[in-house]
């Protein structure tokens, strides 16, 4: 039997057979990978990429749950050939056209993932407080037709609001997960908190300040925020990324001397962010620690 560990290597064929992304829909999504999640490669020669099962199985989890959540959504409805004026409810936007099994789904969006779903055109608050939503057939008729594809709560066209986040607020002002994912790209904090767990964003590994309570929340000041988000929307092409990392480790390793064992993959993606994931930051360093041994 063949390798089945979290080490075994996938390449986009493999991926395609085992989790139903097609190649080019595969190269799509790295393309994107700010906005999708989508993980680099953890081993790329010439033209073929290959990634490690540990690395690619959780995002291809969220990417076919997310496609399963917008898949059921039916444009032929009959609530929606009504009148482009008529008013329908969550639970008909949500269960019977979006195909959702709750209301839930919707309503994340609203929350997690601002600009992504329209905001409802009517709200109501009840006598006891509840709120009830409703969106005109036009509004969720446009939606459809214009929607972000599966696995992308984000359209692929930066919007002006978006970029200017970039350059609002005090640099030194500390920001949580919430306000730094639209500056990152990303739909919701849930999706920037599992690029952080996963390695996707070495960069933010290390917080400026954690807040510690019920749920513990990391901040990062603006600036460093504002300096990823530039850097990952200028990002080169991966063999370039892949030889400035190395420099970067040999410079890291040479300046540290007696000390170059100190030296982290967590500050080297600071001090050069939008670099890479912390995969392909630890084979760089790897391999700047074997050249370096070689000439010694």
């Amino acid at each position: 039997m063949g390798n089945t560990t979290g080490e075994e290597l996938l390449d986009a064929s493999q991926i395609h057979e085992e989790f139903g992304i097609s190649p080019s829909r595969l190269s799509e999504l790295l393309r994107d990978r700010e906005t999708t999640g989508c993980p680099e490669p953890d081993e790329v020669k010439g033209r073929r990429r290959r990634w490690k099962r540990e690395t690619f199985t959780p995002f291809a989890k969220d990417y076919k749950e997310s496609k399963r959540q917008l898949s059921g959504a039916d444009p032929t409805h009959p609530l929606l050939a009504q009148p482009q004026g008529t008013l329908l409810s969550t639970s008909q936007v949500g269960k019977q056209i979006l195909g959702h099994k709750s209301t839930s789904t919707l309503l994340g969006w609203l929350v997690d993932s601002p600009g992504y779903f329209p905001e409802p055109d009517v709200v109501e608050t009840t006598a006891g407080g509840r709120k009830r939503r409703f969106w005109r057939v036009a509004t969720i008729v446009k939606w459809l037709a214009e929607r972000p594809g599966p696995g992308n709560p984000l359209s692929k066209t930066r919007t002006p609001e978006t970029s200017a986040l970039l350059d609002e607020g005090d640099p030194e002002e500390l920001i949580d997960p919430k306000q730094a994912a639209p500056i990152l790209g990303y739909g919701s904090h849930l999706q920037l908190n599992r690029a952080i767990a996963r390695g996707i964003l070495p960069e933010l590994m290390e917080a400026d300040e954690v807040i510690q309570g019920r749920i513990t929340t990391n901040r990062w000041k603006r600036r460093r925020i504002g300096e990823l988000a530039r850097a990952r929307r200028q990002a080169p092409s991966s063999s370039e990324l892949a030889e400035r990392r190395l420099e970067a480790a040999l410079e890291a390793l040479r300046n540290a001397g007696p000390a170059a064992g100190t030296v982290t993959i967590t500050q080297l993606a600071q001090d050069h962010p939008g670099h890479g994931s912390a995969v392909v930051w630890e084979a760089s360093l790897a391999e700047a620690r074997r050249q370096l041994s070689g000439t010694r």
